[in-house]
């Protein structure tokens, strides 16, 4: 079979004449006399030279300042709106129609009709209020027609930007969820000291992002919180003095240290200094003490259901209120009007500071003998605990109506005696911890009515509990066992300490 002799034909770039380059060849000029003469022609043409180009900057610098201080009082700006004596914003027309000048006389000879005179009616008013008013008086005022807005203009409001853009407003939750905390676990509050022996006292300053943590060592320590090093700030060890309450004054400038020995201690926390202050006569130990919220006066629990009441400045005593058993725990309402006491034999005794006396009584429901009271900061709620584990919350309306006031919610989570209880700042959930049993702590959610399934998580230790508090704008809580360990937690709901 004869070969052909197929020779393959390259093609290269210079013989290929399928395609056609559409590209302007690149030439190059020399930049000469001519080239600068016909470059400056051009520029005079068009910025008018150097002189013509300084003048015409000034004069956009000047037409941009124009333009500021105009867009500055339109209304879109919201920089022209006005303040009525409310501290209302008061917002004015975006556009004016040119019907809206002309009189109600004018409007109706054009239309052939006639309308009772005076009032709105009158023929000098603009027909255009005539209108509005009796379109209010039929339908009223939409919402969106009005000219006054409930909440004050704010430049950096995200939020107000959207609104005048047409978005939608998103509704903001501010509920604490009811049924998973959002927590996270924390360095130990004191992790630089371990040093109080078994915690008693966990107090938060109500100020200023500090905690005191105190124990049977007769050790107090100040703590820096910020969940990630706690710094120690001072630390302060008294002899022979175990620590069992401690408070600090509303002011926050002095924390008051009791034990069972007949006298007190002051820390002023300026001065770094304890001062010792004997307790009145007939007063042999302070175990058991709480300190007004209007910082008048200090409440101690005594023999035979006696409670002294002290003066907050002079530590001296004021009067002695008196109920029919021991009191086994104390606490005052928001205001400091009246005091609560719990007994050893379920009886809850309300005082009248104004008075220095017992104004009411009522039985804690189901209770053979009480441990704990809490009162919630908005005065809607008060938890009182028993020795037998169980926790009965009310109204604080509802106390009054009876003598036996029914409870609105009966907690069973706890088996032993409910040593600590806690409303946090804005009363959505109460504290509830017990000392027998190891990690025996639950956190309830007043407005669902159940306590938080994961906490505390599982495989948490925590110990025997003996002393729990929150912090006052509920951003965290603390827990102190026997082993001398305070754990901290973070609540993410909340977003200030």
């Amino acid at each position: 079979m004869p070969k052909h002799n197929r020779k393959r034909k390259h093609v290269t770039h210079q013989d290929d004449k399928q395609f056609e380059i559409l590209a302007p060849k690149n030439k190059f000029r020399v930049f000469d006399k001519e080239a600068q003469a016909e470059e400056e022609h051009l520029s005079n043409i068009l910025f008018g030279g150097s002189a013509g180009f300084l003048k015409s900057l000034e004069e956009a610098e000047e037409d941009e300042c124009c333009i500021v201080d105009a867009l500055a009082v339109t209304p879109d700006s919201g920089m022209g709106d006005e303040n009525d004596s409310d501290g209302n914003v008061e917002k004015k027309p975006v556009w004016m129609d040119d019907d809206d000048g002309i009189d109600v006389g004018d409007a109706l000879n054009s239309q052939g009709r006639m309308l009772p005179k005076g009032g709105m009616n009158n023929f000098s008013n603009q027909y255009s209020n005539l209108l509005k008013h009796k379109f209010e008086t039929v339908v009223g005022t939409p919402q969106w027609a009005t000219l006054k807005s409930s909440r004050p203009y704010s430049s950096d409001s995200d939020e107000e930007v959207l609104r005048t853009c047409g978005f939608i407003e998103k509704s903001v939750k501010h509920t604490m969820p009811s049924h998973t905390l959002e927590f996270k676990k924390l360095k130990d509050l004191n992790s630089e000291t371990y040093n109080e022996g078994i915690i008693n006292c966990i107090e938060f300053h109500p100020t200023s992002t500090v905690a005191l943590v105190a124990g049977n060592s007769g050790v107090a320590s100040l703590f820096a919180v910020d969940g990630k090093r706690n710094n120690k700030l001072h630390s302060v060890a008294f002899e022979r003095f175990p620590i069992l309450c401690a408070q600090f004054a509303q002011d926050g400038n002095e924390a008051i240290l009791g034990s069972r020995q007949s006298h007190i201690y002051s820390y002023d926390l300026l001065v770094a200094k304890a001062h010792r202050i004997p307790l009145p006569h007939g007063l042999t130990q302070s175990k058991k003490f709480i300190l007004s919220p209007d910082s008048k006066y200090i409440a101690v629990a005594g023999k035979w259901g006696e409670v002294h009441l002290l003066s907050s400045k002079s530590k001296e005593r004021i009067c002695l209120l008196k109920q029919d058993a021991d009191v086994t725990a104390l606490c005052f309402s928001p205001t400091g009007s009246l005091l609560y006491g719990h007994s050893a034999i379920g009886e809850v005794t309300v005082w009248d500071m104004n008075m220095r006396r017992v104004k009411y009584k009522w039985i804690d429901e189901g209770c053979l003998e009480g441990s704990t009271l809490s009162i919630s900061s908005t005065n809607q709620f008060i938890a009182a605990g028993s020795t037998h584990g169980i926790v009965n919350i009310y109204g604080t309306e509802d106390i009054l109506k009876s003598k036996v006031p029914k409870p609105r919610k009966t907690l069973f989570n706890l088996t032993t005696c409910v040593t600590n209880l806690k409303f946090n700042s804005t009363s959505e959930f109460v504290a509830l911890a017990a000392t027998d049993i190891e990690n025996s702590a639950r956190l309830f959610h007043i407005g669902a009515g159940s306590v938080f399934s994961n906490f505390p998580p599982f495989g948490t230790k925590l110990g025997s509990i003996t002393a729990m508090n929150v912090s006052p704008g509920s951003g965290y809580i603390a827990f102190g066992n026997k082993k001398s360990t305070v754990a901290l937690y973070r609540l993410k709901h909340f977003k200030v300490y």
